[in-house]
């Protein structure tokens, strides 16, 4: 079920937030509780119920061995019960990840191996269990959080709604655990009120104008190019290259945003994901504002598990360039986001010898740099193989030529205009958290915002395109 469709917000969302509130009201905060996580299942199900199997699975395996976890009352860190807990730590993160493996990269594997020794090896195609790689990432979360002795490692109910609850099950943001167990048992924050139900509904109106209305005609743009048969010239492969930038990052944040709203209502505040990305103007901010929950995640989990810049700066840029390099294996089983994820790697490491070296670049032609590197290694993560890739970066450093075509789905003046009112709106625009704390003059324009935003987008979904990060 798609958070942009009118299944989702007519039938799914009032039903739950009206069910919700009588049951807040009543004060029975557990039973509340309980009802999201049947309520999280069934909407996981509607995709494929076949999967939900698969999901409660995760759910009962990572409960049950958190229980091991859990440290006793009194531990001295050097003992033999210590050391215990560390494998049977690094077992369940390892069950996990297998899990993962299987679904996601087994034929990529396979088919690799095969290719190593001349052998032509291939597997049925898998449908991939939908936000595997979210939930996967949740539940290492969940089991570290019992190792460090965190509270509420033994509260199953509030563990099971952590993991399924809805806003944040598909495409994330990455919560954690010790994040959201507090919100969840505190009687002032999980409930329903005015003020967090008109935040929520705005916030996720704001974020689905984003997808339905600017995102979806980048889209239109986008898609056609990049899936054409033939070469394509300098132009149409930029148009194509800046199309699919603006498209992923209203796509993704605006997804993020209509998270962020959505758990906002049921009285939960998410961490941001998104920070006008665009206007970095270096690589090291372009990743502390684009995707932060993953940032977090791979920085806390993996760079510095590999060592961090605890070990010199040769060993630094490398454990950079190995984070970036799964971090891109992590989006999708294909070689092109593999190659993406060396390329922001590579980028890392340049950037920050750059900055070790105590050199600067003027404001407009560090932005100018950062947004073209961007803009070229986004061709890798929407190109469906390497070589096609290939064919749009060679068009785009001209070497296919500078005519500018009028052919039916090539870029005109039309598309130009486009890119550069998306452009215009991602560096000069408030971002949502701008507008958010914008103090309004009165109720009814926030109101007269609100339906605005929200009736051109319900106008405009009849056939609502899934987001692009569900594949992932």
């Amino acid at each position: 079920m798609l958070f942009n469709s009118y299944q989702f917000a007519f039938g799914f969302l009032p039903f739950v937030l009206i069910a919700f509130w009588m049951l807040t009201a009543s004060g029975n905060r557990r039973a509340a509780g309980a009802f999201l996580i049947f309520a999280s299942l069934f909407f996981y199900a509607w995709w494929n119920w076949h999967y939900l199997l698969l999901f409660l699975f995760s759910i009962g395996f990572n409960f049950l061995w958190s229980l091991l976890l859990v440290p006793p009352a009194v531990e001295n860190s050097a003992t033999i019960e210590s050391r215990r807990r560390r494998l049977l730590l690094g077992i369940g993160i390892a069950v996990n990840i297998a899990l993962l493996g299987y679904f996601k990269y087994r034929n990529f594997l396979v088919e690799g191996a095969g290719a190593i020794i001349g052998a032509n090896w291939s597997l049925a195609p898998l449908i991939l269990p939908l936000a595997v790689s979210f939930f996967t990432f949740e539940q290492i979360t969940f089991l570290t959080s019992a190792y460090r002795g965190e509270p509420g490692a033994r509260d199953f109910v509030s563990y099971s709604l952590f993991i399924t609850f809805f806003p944040h099950l598909i495409a994330g943001p990455i919560v954690r655990y010790d994040e959201i167990y507090p919100q969840l048992n505190r009687e002032t924050h999980f409930r329903l009120t005015a003020e967090n139900l008109s935040e929520g509904l705005m916030i996720f109106a704001i974020g689905m104008f984003k997808k339905v209305i600017i995102a979806d005609s980048y889209r239109a743009i986008a898609n056609p190019l990049f899936d054409k048969a033939s070469a394509l010239s300098f132009w149409d492969a930029w148009g194509a290259a800046f199309a699919f930038s603006l498209q992923i990052y209203f796509d993704f944040s605006g997804y993020s945003d209509m998270a962020i709203g959505l758990a906002r209502m049921f009285g939960v505040k998410f961490p941001e994901n998104f920070d006008s990305p665009y206007q970095a103007r270096d690589i090291i901010q372009f990743w502390r504002r684009w995707h932060i929950t993953l940032s977090f995640f791979l920085r806390d989990y993996l760079y510095i598990p590999l060592g961090g810049n605890r070990r010199g700066e040769a060993r630094r840029y490398l454990n950079l360039f190995i984070t970036m390099l799964l971090g891109g294996l992590w989006h999708g089983a294909n070689w092109t986001f593999v190659i993406w994820g060396a390329l922001h790697g590579a980028f890392l490491a340049i950037n920050h010898m750059w900055v070790a070296s105590k050199r600067r670049l003027p404001g407009p032609l560090a932005w100018t740099l950062t947004f073209l590197l961007v803009t070229a290694a986004w061709v890798f993560f929407r190109s469906p193989t390497f070589s096609r890739a290939a064919e749009m970066l060679k068009a785009m450093a001209g070497l296919s030529g500078f005519s500018w075509s009028t052919a039916r789905r090539s870029i005109g003046w039309h598309e130009v205009r486009t890119i550069a009112i998306g452009l215009g709106l991602v560096l000069y625009c408030p971002n949502r958290q701008a507008i958010m704390a914008h103090k309004w003059r009165s109720d009814l324009g926030y109101a007269a915002t609100f339906a605005l935003l929200a009736g051109l987008s319900i106008m405009s979904m009849s056939n609502p395109p899934p987001f692009i990060y569900f594949q992932f």
